[in-house]
């Protein structure tokens, strides 16, 4: 789960980002696999929740999860 507030969903994004970087070398694959193809549940509470609705229902890869964030961190943090 993402859990958690704040400036922390941006962490947790840059660690789920690196995650999917060794996925994705270690199976040989030529592009970062998005984590809803990677993952049977995403779920996440506070800010986490906006992360989870980012990878799952929205289908977002990790790196455009991280664009909105720090988008969406300027305006509300």
């Amino acid at each position: 789960t993402l859990d958690g507030g704040g400036i922390r969903g941006y962490s947790e994004l840059l660690m789920l980002e690196a995650i999917m970087e060794r996925i994705k070398e270690q199976k040989g694959m030529e592009t970062t696999p998005l984590p809803c193809s990677y993952f049977d549940v995403i779920g996440g509470t506070s800010t986490g929740g906006i992360i989870a609705l980012m990878l799952g229902p929205l289908k977002m890869s990790v790196a455009d999860a991280l664009k909105v964030y720090e988008n969406l961190g300027k305006a509300v943090f």
